[in-house]
Parts: C-alpha cells; structure tokens; sequence
C-alpha cells in the first residue's frame, strides 16, 4: 500500500495436479502431471471518498504431456461509485479475455445483491460487463438490479443441452428488494 488511496498486489500461484491423459486409446486412461500456473497484478485507487477504481490483470498457462501448451488472460476494469449524500450505488465492469480453451478458464469475483455470490468463469474470446445499481430509501429498503452480458468473439452457441443458447450473447439479470424489519 503505496498511500491511503492506492493498493497494489501481486500473486503467483502455482497447482500442480494429476488428470486423465488426453490421447487415452479408450482402454484405461493413464494419469498425466499437469502443471498450473496463474500471475495476477491487481491495483485499486480511491479517486474521491465516493469513487473507486479496480484494475486486474491475470495470465494462466497450463502444461500437460498429452496436450500442447495453453494460456489465457483477462483484463478487468471495475468502477464504483458509493456517494454518501445520494441513495444510489453503481458498480460497473468491463471485462477482456482470451482463453485457449475451457481449461485455462479464469475466475474472477463480480459484485451482485446482498447475499448473490457470482463468481463466473471466463474462458474462450470474449468481453464481459455489468452494471449493479442499489437504491436505498425510506431508510428499511434496499432495492438491487443487476444486468451482465457476456459476448463470445468465437462461438456459434453457448452452453449445451437444455441450457444451450444459440447465438454468441448470453445475458442476465438480477432483481431484489430487502426490506429491514
């Protein structure tokens, strides 16, 4: 923490795991050594008491035997803006990512409603966003919509079986209201 107002981190975090072969013959699949590694350079700023900036870079790379080397990476850009005079919250995110396959995915934390966890994969080519609004009145009502879209640069579809979406935009949307007794 350089100031008050700027955090920066660094992590490198490294897996190694044993998985079925890729190449298997279709008789008995033989375990393979598969090595992991993630770089994360992540840097937030407080612009004002009411805006926050939040910037992620993270590189995966994955070496099996049986398969060519794969990386992947995502480019994250959050902002957020809590005033404290005004009863509307806004987070927005935009997000770029260029995966090998669904192998070098990458998981990264969104903000959602009160008591939403999302933590989706990325993987593919594609971008990401969403925008978070919270609406606070009356001071025993928190009323949350959430919107994301993700478009996929390289599919036809997304998804398979009942859940396969044609097209390369998937989309969704989160509404709640709390109410404090």
């Amino acid at each position: 923490r350089p100031s008050r107002r700027l955090e920066v981190y660094l992590r490198y975090r490294e897996q190694r795991r044993q998985k079925n072969r890729r190449d298997s013959d279709g008789t008995i699949t033989e375990l393979e050594d598969v090595l992991q590694r993630n770089y994360r350079f992540n840097l937030t700023f407080k612009v004002s008491e009411s805006i926050k900036l939040k910037s992620r870079v993270e590189y995966v790379t994955i070496k099996r035997p049986s398969n060519p080397d794969e990386d992947g990476i995502i480019i994250v850009q959050d902002l957020i803006y809590n005033p404290k005079s005004f009863p509307v919250d806004i987070s927005l995110r935009y997000a770029l990512f260029d995966t090998d396959s669904y192998d070098t995915r990458i998981y990264t934390y969104e903000n959602n409603a009160t008591y939403v966890f999302s933590v989706p994969s990325y993987y593919y080519r594609g971008s990401r966003a969403y925008v978070l609004l919270r609406y606070s009145f009356l001071r025993r009502f928190d009323f949350w919509v959430r919107y994301g879209v993700s478009i996929l640069a390289n599919r036809e579809s997304i998804g398979s079986g009942a859940e396969e979406i044609i097209g390369n935009t998937k989309s969704d949307l989160t509404v709640q209201l709390r109410i404090k007794l």
